[in-house]
């Protein structure tokens, strides 16, 4: 009997499956690709009053952006060389690996194939020229590897330390965000990032096996580390649909929408920006 149970404590044992690293930490920043940067950027900046990420620049040549904190994620609105779609567009966002080496590790464990590695070079705050991050593009999510012409883009980004502390940037940010009382709308941070797909069932497969071990928040929804969750909806196409932004108080943020005929479509517990004075984009307020 004793061996028995021993072998059957064996077998045991060679099925429990090892806990899954983490590819991602979190979302750390969502791209809106647009060919007028400066508008939105200011829309960000001086309507909605959220602190600066970092200043509207140029880090290398043809490209412009600007980023502004959101609480617990950075929006990013960007012009790219050779892009030529005019209208603003949700076009994905960058996944913060714990360690992109690893992370790279664990996709091709998990099935999971990827693009180039592209090293951003510049000049660092110290005057210094050298990497300033890595990108990698996610390629069962992303319809190209290249952010100017794709419709849909999902990468892995890690920062050169000697470029940004992305830990004191992000608390930075919380913390300006909160002495402000969430900005002119009230914003504590972005709920989930809202994610359209043509194949519900198998991009839900692709998406669990990304964020293993993430937990669930609902239907097709991951709670991922202390950034927005990521939800799946059914669409005609893939592509990033929409952010739903938690607020101190539904009411204030439509009062003030209102008074500057800002506000869009209300449903029970939800309203949302007017679309048509941000580009057409879906920004959607809920209570916090």
């Amino acid at each position: 009997m004793a061996a028995a149970l021993l072998v059957a404590g064996g077998l045991e044992a060679s099925q429990t499956k090892p806990a899954a690293s983490p590819v991602v930490r979190q979302v750390d920043h969502i791209m809106i690709r647009s060919a007028n940067p400066p508008e939105l950027y200011a829309f960000f900046t001086e309507t909605m009053r959220l602190p600066v990420a970092w200043p509207l620049t140029s880090p290398r040549e043809g490209v412009l952006t600007g980023g502004v904190g959101v609480g617990n994620v950075n929006l990013e609105t960007i012009q790219i060389p050779g892009q030529t779609e005019q209208q603003p567009r949700f076009l994905g966002f960058a996944l913060e690996p714990p360690a992109l080496d690893e992370s790279l590790r664990q996709l091709t464990r998990r099935g999971l194939s990827t693009g180039r590695r592209r090293e951003i070079a510049g000049s660092r705050a110290d005057g210094s020229k050298g990497v300033l991050w890595t990108n990698v593009t996610l390629q069962e999510f992303s319809d190209s590897d290249d952010p100017a012409h794709g419709m849909v883009h999902i990468f892995l980004s890690e920062y050169s330390p000697a470029y940004v502390d992305v830990g004191q940037r992000r608390e930075r940010l919380r913390q300006q965000l909160a002495a402000s009382g969430g900005g002119a709308l009230g914003v504590v941070d972005v709920k989930e990032v809202v994610v359209g797909v043509r194949d519900l069932d198998m991009a839900r497969s692709l998406w669990q096996r990304l964020l293993e071990p993430a937990p669930s928040s609902g239907p097709n929804s991951w709670r991922v580390g202390d950034g927005p969750a990521i939800r799946l909806v059914p669409a005609p196409q893939d592509g990033m649909q929409a952010l739903v932004i938690r607020v101190a108080s539904l009411d204030r943020a439509k009062a003030f929408l209102r008074d500057n005929r800002l506000l869009g479509a209300e449903t029970e517990g939800q309203a949302t920006i007017d679309p048509s004075k941000i580009g057409g984009l879906d920004l959607r307020l809920v209570n916090r």
